[in-house]
């Protein structure tokens, strides 16, 4: 893929940490922070398109679940997977 140079300012601390974890990988800063930062972006992204989907729902008036029964989930002692049923 191809590059492109950005440049950013980090706290001086943040930088001896990147550092840190690059010796240790055996890899670059650079690499290291391009990975970070293209996990924040994958994750923002998975957010904004869940985000999106959920306004969808409230357009389209889809039925939604009740607090109740995601607060009853939540707090329960297994680990049962969430019910679809509404």
């Amino acid at each position: 893929m191809p590059t492109a140079m950005f440049t950013t300012r980090l706290d001086a601390d943040l930088k001896a940490e990147l550092e840190r974890i690059a010796r240790a990988e055996g890899r670059s800063a650079s690499w290291v922070a391009n990975r970070a930062i293209r996990a924040f972006i994958e994750e923002r992204r998975a957010v904004r398109d869940l985000v999106d989907l959920g306004l969808e729902a409230v357009a389209r008036e889809d039925p939604g679940v009740r607090p109740k029964t995601v607060h009853d989930w939540m707090v329960a002692d297994d680990d049962r997977p969430f019910s679809s049923e509404r």
